[in-house]
C-alpha cells in the first residue's frame, strides 16, 4: 500500500483492516502489517506501508474471493505530560 499525506501538517494514523467475506478473515493471515504500528506522516509526505500475508490452504472452495480493505483514521495529537 501506498499512503500520502495531502496536507501541510505532520498526522499520525492507525490503520484498521476489514477482509471479506467476513468467514473468509479467519484464512487471512497477517505476517506484518502497517496496520500493527501507529503511522506517523509529515505533511506532503509519502510512505510504502508493508504487508506480508498468507491465505490458509483449507480455505473453503466456496470462497472465491477475499477483498482486504483498510481504513486510516487519524489519530489526535499526544497532549503534554
Amino acid at each position: 500500500y501506498l499512503a500520502f499525506n495531502e496536507s501541510g501538517q505532520k498526522l499520525v494514523g492507525q490503520a484498521v483492516p476489514s477482509v471479506s467475506p467476513g468467514n473468509g478473515a479467519a484464512y487471512f493471515n497477517k505476517i506484518e502489517c502497517f496496520c500493527f504500528n501507529q503511522q506517523p506522516l509529515d505533511g506532503k509526505q509519502q510512505a510504502q506501508m508493508p504487508l506480508i500475508f498468507y491465505i490458509e490452504p483449507d480455505l473453503p472452495e466456496s470462497i472465491h474471493t477475499l477483498t482486504l480493505s483498510y481504513t486510516l483514521y487519524k489519530l489526535p495529537p499526544p497532549t503534554g505530560s
